[in-house]
C-alpha cells in the first residue's frame, strides 16, 4: 500500500467532507422513508383471517383461480364443444 507523507499540519478535515456525509444521511433518511410507505402499500394474506376476507387467500389459490375457466365464458372448451354438437 501506498502511503503519502502530508504534514499533519496541512492536513484537516474539510467543511466539505462534513456537507457530503450530511447529504449523504439526508438522502438516506428520504429512501427508508420511501422504503416504508411503499411497504405499507403492501396487502399481505393473514393466517386465520376469514374467507370473505379481501386477500385472505394464498398465492397459490391466486394463481388456481386464474387457470380455472368459467364453463359459460365465450371460448371455453365446453363452449367449443356445445357448438360442435349443435351443429352436426
Amino acid at each position: 500500500m501506498i502511503t503519502l507523507e502530508l504534514d499533519p499540519n496541512l492536513v484537516k478535515p474539510g467543511w466539505t467532507a462534513l456537507i457530503i456525509v450530511i447529504v449523504l444521511a439526508l438522502i438516506l433518511v428520504g429512501l427508508f422513508l420511501s422504503m416504508m410507505r411503499q411497504m405499507r402499500k403492501i396487502k399481505v394474506p393473514r393466517a386465520g383471517a376469514e374467507a370473505g376476507d379481501e386477500g385472505a387467500g394464498t398465492p397459490a389459490d391466486a394463481q388456481q383461480d386464474e387457470a380455472t375457466e368459467d364453463p359459460e365464458e365465450p371460448g371455453s372448451e365446453q363452449d367449443r364443444s356445445r357448438r360442435q354438437d349443435s351443429t352436426t
